[in-house]
């Protein structure tokens, strides 16, 4: 039995990415960035919230696949080293070498010659194969229900509403970001239901409840 836990927001700002087993890098989920030509370098990596000390990587996806080499490219940052998430805002972030420390020059023309900056998150894989949540699989969709605050009488009952939409990306290759949102199933206290996860992102919307989905 598999358990995915997450937690809704009213306005769905946590999205996750499903199939993040076909990365051509076999470790951490990997995400298309933009990062400004500045010191220090700011990275924007759309459907990724960062928190601070969040464990990052990047490496650069070349015209026609990984580059094998930094040559022709000035950097500073070095591919494949584990940086730290400082001074996070929505969906944009700068790096450190430490935890806590100071923001450092990354680059200065990482993603010239057509190529595409990945971030890899690294804070969040496990020990050992996960078998992941997959875009067609089916689940058991449990609404779990959230701490009720004072004041009010029904808020940790409330439904949540499961959204699913497809990568923006039309062809196979890293992620960068989710498409159109689309309601997969509103779960209501008490009553699970099975959802199809149709779509390669999904995201809890309308309540601060806890979304439990389960599968085999």
């Amino acid at each position: 039995m598999q358990v995915l836990l997450t937690t809704g927001t009213l306005a769905g700002t946590q999205p996750i990415y499903l199939p993040y087993d076909k990365a051509p890098v076999p470790f951490g989920d990997p995400l298309a960035a933009t990062v400004t030509s500045a010191n220090p370098g700011v990275f924007t990596v759309p459907g990724y919230l960062p928190s601070v000390n969040d464990a990052v990587s990047f490496t650069i996806q070349g015209p026609t696949g990984f580059l094998t080499t930094l040559a022709g490219l000035s950097t500073v940052g070095q591919p494949n080293t584990t940086y730290y998430v400082v001074s996070p805002s929505a969906d944009t972030f700068e790096l450190s070498t430490a935890k806590g420390g100071t923001a450092v020059s990354i680059v200065s023309t990482m993603a010239q010659n057509g190529g595409t900056v990945i971030v890899h998150l690294l804070s969040t894989q496990v020990d050992g194969t996960p078998i992941p949540f997959k875009p067609g699989n089916t689940a058991l969709a449990m609404n779990g229900g959230c701490v009720m605050l004072m004041g009010t009488s029904s808020a940790g009952f409330n439904p949540v509403t499961l959204f699913g939409a497809s990568d923006l990306t039309t062809v196979y290759g890293n992620p960068i970001g989710p498409g159109t949102w689309n309601v997969i199933a509103t779960i209501g206290f008490g009553t699970p239901q099975l959802v199809q996860l149709k779509y390669d992102w999904i995201v809890a919307s309308g309540s601060t409840a806890s979304l439990i989905l389960l599968q085999n």
